[in-house]
This record gives C-alpha cells, sequence and structure tokens, in this order.
C-alpha cells in the first residue's frame, strides 16, 4: 500500500479504538473501531464492514472513492474481490436533496436498487426510530449484467437517516447463489443476520452546530 494512499485514508477516515477482551464472538467484546466522515450537512458515525474486527484488518480492503457535487460514494470489498465480481460490498454514500424528504430518498433508494432485479424485490422495516431508518433488502434474481459467476442474488441492510437537506445511506450486501439459499452457503444466516443489525445499529448521522 503507498504511502499516498495510506495519508488519503487517514484523512478520510478518523479511527477511533475502544480496547476490551478480543476473542469473543459478542461485538461488545471486542475491539471497536468507529469511522466518521463529513457529508454535507451532517456528520456519520459508522462501523466498518463485518471483515474488520480490529485497526489492523482495515489494509483487508480495497476502497472505491467518488466525489460529485451532490453525491459522494464510499465503497468496500474484501481486497481478494474486485468491484466487477464482489460478493460482500460495504458502501457509503451521502446526497445533498433539497427536494427530497425522508419518504421520497427511501423510495427511491429502494427503486435504484430494484432496477438491477429481474422479479419484485422485498424489503422489510428492522428498525426505524430517532430520524434514522434500517432496512433488510432481498433481490432473488438479478439481471444478467450483474451476474457473474452464477451469483445471481443480492440481499442486505440498508441504513438511512436525514440532516436537513441531506442524506446518508450505508448499504451492506452480499452476492450468492439461488442454488445457496436455505443452505449453510447462503451469506444471510441467522448470526450474520445478527451482527448485521447490530452493526448498523451503531451508525449515527447528525448535525454539528
Amino acid at each position: 500500500m503507498s504511502r499516498k494512499y495510506l495519508i488519503f485514508m487517514l484523512a478520510l477516515l478518523v479511527l477511533s479504538a475502544n480496547a476490551s477482551a478480543v476473542g469473543s464472538t459478542d461485538l461488545s467484546q471486542v475491539k471497536t473501531i468507529t469511522q466518521t466522515i463529513k457529508l454535507y450537512q451532517g456528520v456519520l458515525t459508522f462501523p466498518p464492514p463485518m471483515w474488520v474486527n480490529e485497526v489492523k484488518d482495515l489494509g483487508n480492503s480495497k476502497f472505491f472513492r467518488d466525489q460529485q457535487r451532490n453525491l459522494f460514494t464510499l465503497e468496500q470489498i474484501p481486497k481478494d474481490q474486485e468491484f466487477d465480481s464482489w460478493t460482500n460490498l460495504y458502501g457509503v454514500y451521502g446526497f445533498y436533496l433539497p427536494e427530497y424528504d425522508m419518504k421520497r430518498f427511501i423510495n427511491e433508494s429502494l427503486n435504484a436498487l430494484a432496477l438491477g432485479c429481474k422479479v419484485q424485490t422485498k424489503s422489510k422495516i428492522v428498525n426505524a426510530e430517532n430520524g434514522m431508518i434500517i432496512m433488510t433488502y432481498m433481490c432473488k434474481d438479478l439481471v444478467d449484467p450483474l451476474v457473474v459467476n452464477g451469483y445471481n442474488t443480492e440481499s442486505g441492510f440498508l441504513f438511512m437517516s436525514q440532516v436537513d437537506q441531506s442524506f446518508a445511506k450505508v448499504y451492506m450486501a452480499w452476492r450468492s447463489k439461488q442454488e445457496y439459499m436455505k443452505t449453510d452457503k447462503w451469506p444471510m444466516n441467522a448470526e450474520t443476520m445478527t451482527e448485521a443489525v447490530e452493526r448498523m445499529g451503531k451508525i449515527r448521522y447528525f448535525k454539528v452546530d
């Protein structure tokens, strides 16, 4: 990893680690990492992807970043994957949309995901409080251009929140094969879902006066 790249990532992400017992599967008992980034009128604090549990694991990711006038994108995948064939994605997105309200933002976020699906997508609210919403998402049959190596499904969790005319979205997603559903190869098992919901529940988007 180049020195220039390291400086860029450190400037982008403010990391804090609180040491506690390591080795437990309980997230509250492992080292906690918080990433912080300013997204338009708000500040987003969020945990790292599920393949990162300690600061030393941060090097196990590949990053894609894009900044436009009204849209910010920061996506991560495991280091051994590629962005055109990922099976595990963690995306952080910021939007400045003065003409939107939260309902419209949620609807259009789900509609954008649905464009990549051949069939009716499924979503369900997991939690909605304090101005934020966490949802599950499921597409059982991706459109052909998105299918690589037979991985034709996409499932995940969405966090969405609003500060004034700005919106934040965090997307934790997996791609897998239809044939893996209801088998031990399916990524959205009970353990994964429990950890994902716990991590998503740690995300905050707030205004700094």
